[in-house]
């Protein structure tokens, strides 16, 4: 897809977003939402859920600031119709234009900062903002500092840029490991040209009794806006310091890796961008777990088996793509998958001798009982074929109905 041709697409995707929101959060804990833990029993009584609780909860957290920030950040997951579409165009993109097609996005879309009247969160003063999408896609996309850096070029404070920020005040509350421990650190100096920019349109004049100083920089009609953004700017710099405290506690309790954790969420998102059969990131998924709760070297085993499954299939559901793409055809087997992407150049030779070494070392039949924490971003680099910009599956409803096969007997590589 051409950078232009991209651009009118994702605002053609924005007017939408702006006129009927979708942005939402899914519970997806098995515990009683922390927020209502005093209510659980009352409410297990009334026949609720803990996903039913949540809802509840969620719009009693919405009301506080600065927010609670949430120490699991895997309770809640971001769903958003949109946020998919804007993800399916920055996918088709070549990787080169990306960085552009992001930078001209945040250039149109702050400039204007359309609103639309409406109470659905988030709003402020009875009106919603495509930008709350906007932050959501550059945040969890990796152009968080993108979007802190066109705020600098904004002159007056907006209803839009008020709701974005109070979507940034969502997002650290419930996906706080969306940002680095170094972003957290940073995003008080990030913020404060722009908060400086909103106060400097909360007041005419300054000081004591006969002593006001006139503010040169002061335009009617702007004091809420602008005293919005302040108040959100200070709640976001006391979320940040909670999300520290959480992170410095991960470290020294030695917990989940919460910077896995955010990375992980990205694999997903990108897998399903992709159009990948979602039995892909649930075999990973399955994978983790038996790795977590492994009580023997066997569980580790059946672990490591679950995990060159998905290698295999994410390979061959590539290379299916890739023949559709061309008109060609290619059997559904990992062997002649992997010679057909290199015969095509999807793969050098280099590259199909690392896949196939490391799907030999997967298909392993020893027992492996050192096995290492195996969810990590790192497994998606094993399959080279993912950078290419033509790469896209048919919607998942495409796909015909299988079961995840063991791998195909290859021959052991030899060191």
């Amino acid at each position: 897809m051409e950078l232009a041709e991209a651009l009118q697409n994702a605002l053609y995707i924005l007017e939408e977003e702006r006129v009927r929101p979708t942005l939402s959060y899914r519970y997806v804990g098995k515990e009683w939402p922390p927020e209502m833990k005093w209510e659980e029993s009352n409410m297990r009584q009334q026949g609720y859920t803990p996903s039913m609780a949540a809802v509840i909860g969620l719009t009693r957290m919405r009301q506080k600031r600065p927010r609670e920030v949430a120490e699991n950040p895997k309770l809640f997951v971001f769903e958003s119709v949109n946020f998919n579409l804007l993800l399916s165009i920055l996918n088709q993109l070549a990787p080169e234009n990306r960085p552009k097609f992001v930078e001209e996005l945040l250039k149109r879309m702050l400039a204007v900062a359309p609103t639309n009247a409406s109470g659905v969160f988030p709003s402020w003063s009875q009106k919603t903002s495509p930008l709350a999408l906007v932050a959501q896609f550059c945040i969890r996309n990796g152009y968080a500092q993108s979007l802190l850096n066109a705020t600098l070029q904004l002159k007056v404070p907006s209803a839009g840029l008020a709701i974005m920020l109070i979507e940034i005040e969502e997002i650290l509350s419930l996906n706080f490991n969306l940002f680095s421990p170094a972003q957290i650190n940073s995003l008080r100096n990030s913020l404060a040209p722009l908060r400086e920019m909103a106060e400097l349109q909360t007041y005419s004049a300054k000081g004591s009794a006969g002593k006001m100083v006139g503010n040169p920089a002061y335009r009617p009609g702007r004091e809420k806006e602008g005293q919005e953004i302040v108040d959100a700017i200070d709640a976001i710099v006391q979320q940040c310091n909670q999300a520290r405290y959480f992170y410095l506690k991960n470290v020294l309790q030695q917990n989940t890796n919460l910077e896995v954790e955010s990375d992980k969420t990205k694999v997903v998102g990108f897998l399903d961008s992709l159009g990948f059969d979602p039995l892909l990131t649930a075999s990973l998924a399955k994978a983790e777990e038996l790795y977590l709760s492994s009580s023997n070297v066997f569980d580790l085993k059946s672990c490591l088996g679950h995990i060159r499954s998905f290698y295999e299939h994410l390979n061959i559901d590539a290379g299916q793509a890739f023949a559709r793409h061309l008109g060609a055809t290619v059997v559904d087997k990992w062997d002649p998958t992997l010679t057909f992407l290199k015969n095509k150049s999807f793969l050098s030779e280099q590259q199909d001798k690392f896949a196939r070494g490391i799907y030999a070392l997967l298909s392993d039949e020893g027992v492996h009982p050192d096995l290492p924490p195996i969810f990590s971003p790192g497994i998606m680099r094993l399959s080279p074929v993912l950078g290419s910009p033509t790469l896209h599956l048919q919607p998942h409803s495409h796909h015909r109905k299988r079961r995840l096969r063991p791998a195909e007997p290859c021959e052991r590589s030899r060191t």
